[in-house]
């Protein structure tokens, strides 16, 4: 599914194998600081959901290590899906398999390196703590952004494990006036937040969408390392992780992070950011302040 418009697209590419197609987008940082690396940089960076990759602009207009940035569209997003007629549409995408195809793209695009960077941001910050604990090795400095990943909703854990979850979504696909109607009255007799209320109308604010979300949300459920895995891995690891989360933030509150930071306490390698936002980080005041946060001497 599309989320840019034509004004906003940049130069878009995909790379096919394995069975899959993967939308990207290079991105030239001329970086403002070269003191910190005199050899540049490969940045691979994943949006957040329903979101395009153009999202990761902003970053790359204020990233201070000379990088290209390859940004790349998650599954059922842009072009990016399965493409052998095997595999049925809502197929799940291995760490592995995405961790190989980037590896590829990068050589294609002739960007390989011994390692990478990595940025994530909402549910791109999921996928980039499974591709980090597929292979530490291939990853050098990661990002995460308001990071989704360290909570699992149970709404979300049943909708997509579970056949009666299926069953329960594609009811919702069918009468989704009703469930937008029921909504707006929980809403009016405060019985839900105007958040909640605001996320059900988004999900399901038409069909196309809803068919998204499904096949979003089942592509990426491989992509869920436990924090016992992720803090395990982060042991043996000898680069450097930042996570920050918004201390307004509703859909991803800070506290989702304190079980890995309690994890982690004393990893010299992994830092925790409170930024003065809610959950929309990817803002040049916000990427700033994170700029300034992570890469300060």
């Amino acid at each position: 599914m599309e989320f840019a418009s034509d004004q906003q697209k940049l130069h878009r590419k995909s790379h096919t194998n394995n069975g899959w197609c993967i939308e990207y987008a290079l991105i030239p940082v001329s970086g403002s600081n070269d003191s910190v690396s005199q050899t540049p940089r490969t940045v691979f960076a994943f949006h957040g959901f329903a979101r395009p990759l153009e999202d990761l602009s902003v970053l790359a207009d204020h990233w201070p290590r000379k990088s290209t940035v390859i940004s790349v569209h998650l599954p059922h997003h842009g072009v990016s899906r399965p493409t052998d007629s095997k595999l049925p549409a809502d197929a799940p995408l291995h760490p592995a398999t995405l961790n190989q195809l980037l590896i590829e793209i990068a050589t294609k695009e002739g960007l390989a390196a011994q390692n990478y960077d990595l940025v994530g941001y909402s549910i791109g910050g999921r996928i980039a703590l499974a591709l980090f604990s597929e292979s530490p090795d291939m990853w050098s400095r990661i990002t995460l952004l308001a990071p989704d990943g360290l909570k699992k909703s149970p709404f979300y854990h049943f909708t997509v494990h579970s056949k009666l979850g299926k069953l329960i979504w594609f009811r919702i696909d069918r009468h989704a006036d009703l469930v937008i109607r029921c909504s707006d009255f929980l809403l009016k007799r405060r019985i839900i937040s105007p958040h909640l209320h605001s996320f059900c109308a988004f999900h399901i604010s038409n069909h196309s969408m809803r068919m998204m979300v499904w096949h979003g949300w089942r592509a990426h459920r491989l992509c869920w390392p436990t924090h016992q895995k992720i803090a395990r891995t982060l042991h043996s690891w000898q680069g450097r992780m930042d996570l920050a989360f918004g201390a307004h933030d509703q859909i991803i509150p800070a506290a989702n992070g304190q079980k890995l930071k309690n994890l982690t306490k004393g990893n010299a390698n992994v830092h925790f950011h409170l930024l003065p936002t809610g959950h929309g980080m990817l803002k040049p005041a916000m990427v700033q302040k994170l700029i300034h946060r992570i890469f300060q001497p």
